[in-house]
């Protein structure tokens, strides 16, 4: 299977090859087991896995640029950061089931963060004084309700106050970066920065050290934004914000979308009232609008039984969902497997019969839906809400 080190190399390696991306690797490596053996096979091979075809198969043949790979690692352990592959029990859980998830993330902070539930709350860099007001006052009763982290892009104006507020309320943030970790863009957030990774958080890129914040890198970045949440607020943006992005990225993605109504003539909020009216996302004027959409499991409002068992009214709806003739089949074999203890993905993979590309949808739908949740390893295990 290869060692964690062969995952690192490998990936790193065929990420720097021009359009092979989180899902072509993860495709290479399902085909070919040991991750580096991929780099030995051949042509004919390589071309007969899904979605590579004969110019990629080509391009991964003739890769020689190792050493490149190893200056890479030398910079990543210099300056003091992680490389995660989706390998890894750290790599955000939720970016498995995106459309192109990032083959390598760079890390700095506390890897163990990116394990938890985040809800993402973007704008404008500008914001007015009624958008900085909602910002924070949303963000705080957010995290008064949720047992989730807050995710943003560390920009100055709504993304800097999200984090500030999560900061105060001694709340897991992450800030993903659109440049190498070894710089922090904006400079004048070098100290928040800082102070989200003393304090337990992390900030999280794509981008290799040395990497500059390209404008290119910043609409790419966002879907990594999205893609690690449960949901995307957006407190104010115009039409043409890089918010509008991250909420049309979540779309893509099956997150949910809120949006914070503007007047008419605030031109800084009118991509909110833009998301509304074209049914994007939910309008919102407090917290609990977005709590009632979100995964029960991340929930602070709901009873919850005290000694770990399953509720007996959750354990009713489970039942009633595994007897509704309309169920999936293939829903139904993974709650039963599910009844007695948590399961890793692979295990459920192999017990069901259900390929894993088909897996990972399944059990993201029934993690939204509040049925399951993920825990540390890859595995899922029946919600206790």
């Amino acid at each position: 299977m290869g060692t964690r080190e062969d995952y690192v190399r490998a990936s790193l390696g065929l990420s720097m090859i021009p359009s092979v991306g989180g899902g072509r690797i993860r495709r290479l490596f399902e085909h070919f087991g040991d991750p580096m053996s991929v780099f030995s096979a051949d042509w004919a091979s390589l071309s007969a896995v899904a979605s590579i075809g004969a110019v990629v198969a080509r391009s991964i043949r003739n890769f020689s640029a190792w050493e490149e790979v190893d200056r890479l690692l030398m910079l990543t352990k210099k300056h003091g950061m992680v490389l995660l592959t989706p390998h890894d029990e750290c790599y955000p859980g939720r970016l498995l089931h995106i459309y192109d998830p990032p083959a390598v993330l760079w890390a700095r902070g506390n890897t163990e963060a990116l394990k938890r539930d985040f809800i993402a709350v973007v704008g404008t860099r500008k914001p007015t004084r009624d958008g900085r007001d909602v910002t924070i006052r949303l963000t705080r009763r957010l995290i008064q309700k949720i047992q989730a982290g807050i995710v943003s892009g560390l920009a100055h104006g709504v993304d800097t106050l999200a984090h500030l507020e999560a900061l105060r309320s001694k709340r897991c943030t992450v800030a993903v970066l659109a440049c190498g970790l070894d710089r922090v863009y904006p400079a004048g957030n070098r100290s928040l920065a800082f102070d989200i990774m003393k304090s337990g958080g992390a900030l999280i890129s794509e981008y290799p050290p040395g990497t500059k914040p390209e404008p290119h890198h910043f609409p790419v970045r966002n879907r990594i934004v999205s893609g690690m949440s449960v949901g995307v607020l957006v407190t104010e943006t115009g039409v043409s914000g890089g918010s509008m992005i991250t909420a049309s990225a979540a779309l893509d993605q099956g997150r949910e979308v809120f949006a914070v109504p503007h007047g008419v003539w605030n031109e800084r909020g009118e991509g909110c009232n833009r998301i509304i009216q074209r049914g994007w996302g939910k309008l919102v004027c407090d917290a609990d609008d977005i709590v009632s959409e979100l995964p029960l499991n991340i929930r602070l409002d709901l009873p919850c039984n005290g000694n770990g068992e399953i509720p007996m009214a959750y354990r009713q709806r489970i039942q009633e969902r595994l007897q509704n003739p309309e169920t999936d089949p293939s829903e139904k074999a993974v709650l039963r497997l599910l009844t007695d203890k948590e399961r890793h993905i692979d295990e459920i993979s192999r017990e069901t019969g259900i390929p894993s590309h088909a897996l990972l949808p399944l059990l993201l739908k029934l993690e939204l839906d509040g049925i399951i949740v993920q825990v540390p390893g890859k595995k899922f295990t029946l919600s206790k809400l």
